[in-house]
């Protein structure tokens, strides 16, 4: 119970874990995840219990295997003040990544433990909202994209992201919710949330918020009729709350997203990706290792990121770690559909697209709120599916079947 506890706190500092940093220890989501991991490896070793992993770990494990391996001809090996050591940093955040995964899956096999960690990510969602609009109320822009706002220590694309998954989240709580305060403080996070995504002016979130918001018509047949009608209302508010506190160049903005994609350069992110597509054919299955972008396309771009998690991992693990990392989501959607609830499903499966649509213009292989996002998926999947059924177990070979006595038939006197 400890350890979960502790892993309640990490999910709700996630999202909003660069507001807070300890000089020389790092983000406050570190250290409460160490405490987290320490509490459930003592209960481990205490009680000798461990749940049985699911093949997404192992799948996951053996993509941690490959990046730890990439890193024996790994391009990128200098160290410097500024980026530190990419190799070294790199498999230190992948370790990191996979004891997060663990954690996670031996404090989650119920379901009520599962929905306590989505109300965690929504209740961090609303801190990070909550920051951004009090930024914009003060007119705390930020200084390198004028005129949009997001939580300190947050890149607005990266907090739009965060904010944009909490959404279908939000909604499954607020529809299964029995306590009045709770169900409303979930339904309230579609008006902080969408406000701030808005606020962060992201193109990208906002396709992936879209993706979000698609969970309300697609299960809306499956919810009571009053839950339908706070859903109209919310969205109505939504509307009118956007259309007051955003700035009209926000929308303006925003308002560009099909044409960047049909017409533009989406921001200089299709040369990012052609030039990063080009340097594949010289190491397309081991890759150039961690952090080999970095070493392989600066001469060309300069200190650009990938701005694509899947182009990011075929850069530096090659086709073969891509390959491994994409099996991951390949598992999370057949276990998905098997869901027999069709709300539940329909929500898992939202989240999971919502995810996919979200990493596509960012970097996020390394990001702990990616493969937060991920371990939250296997476990509701796992949690929500229906009860395995054992056959009963076969007669042993050899022995002769056990035969019951008749019971006696009881004289009975007839009368003469």
């Amino acid at each position: 119970m400890v350890a979960y506890i502790f892993f309640w706190v990490f999910v709700f500092v996630i999202p909003w874990e660069n507001v807070v940093v300890f000089s020389g220890l790092g983000t406050i989501s570190k250290l409460v995840g160490i405490a987290a991991f320490g509490v459930t490896a003592a209960r481990v070793l205490l009680t000798t219990k461990v749940r049985r992993l699911d093949s997404f770990h192992w799948i996951g494990f053996a993509y941690l295997c490959w990046v730890l391996l990439s890193a024996s001809w790994a391009v990128n090996t200098s160290c410097s003040p500024v980026f530190g050591c990419p190799v070294r940093n790199v498999i230190d955040q992948y370790l990191q990544f996979f004891v997060m995964l663990w954690v996670l899956w031996e404090v989650t096999p119920t379901r009520s433990r599962l929905i306590n960690l989505l109300q965690a990510y929504v209740l961090g969602g609303y801190v990070a909202a909550s920051i951004t609009v009090y930024n914009y109320a003060i007119g705390a822009s930020l200084k390198h994209a004028y005129g949009r706002y997001a939580a300190e220590g947050f890149d607005p694309n990266d907090l739009g992201m965060v904010l944009g998954l909490g959404l279908p989240m939000a909604w499954y709580l607020g529809s299964i919710a029995t306590n009045g305060v709770q169900r409303w403080l979930n339904r309230g996070y579609f008006l902080v949330g969408t406000v701030a995504i808005l606020l962060t002016g992201s193109r990208g979130a906002l396709l992936a918020s879209i993706v979000a918001l698609s969970v309300i018509p697609w299960t809306l047949t499956q919810v009571r009729r009053g839950v339908r009608v706070a859903a109209v209302v919310i969205m109505f508010g939504a509307a009118v709350l956007a259309a007051k506190f955003v700035p009209e160049e926000l929308f303006k903005r925003l308002s560009t997203t099909t044409s960047e994609i049909s017409e533009g350069t989406m921001n200089d992110r299709l040369q990012i990706w052609k030039a990063g597509i080009e340097a594949v054919p010289a190491r397309p299955l081991q890759g150039y290792g961690p952090g080999g972008w970095q070493m392989a396309l600066t001469h060309e771009l300069g200190f650009k990121g990938p701005h694509n998690t899947y182009l990011a991992i075929l850069v530096d693990e090659g086709m073969i770690g891509l390959l491994l990392f994409l099996m991951l989501f390949v598992i999370i959607y057949n276990r998905m559909r098997l869901i027999p609830n069709i709300f539940e499903r329909r929500v898992g499966l939202t989240i999971l697209w919502t995810f996919i649509v979200a990493i596509t213009p960012l970097a996020w292989d390394t990001r702990k709120a990616g493969w937060l996002i991920l371990g939250l998926l296997i476990s509701y999947a796992e949690v929500l599916r229906p009860l395995r059924q054992t056959a009963p177990a076969p007669a042993p070979v050899g022995l002769r079947p056990v035969v019951r006595p008749r019971r006696p038939v009881p004289f009975i006197r007839r009368p003469l």
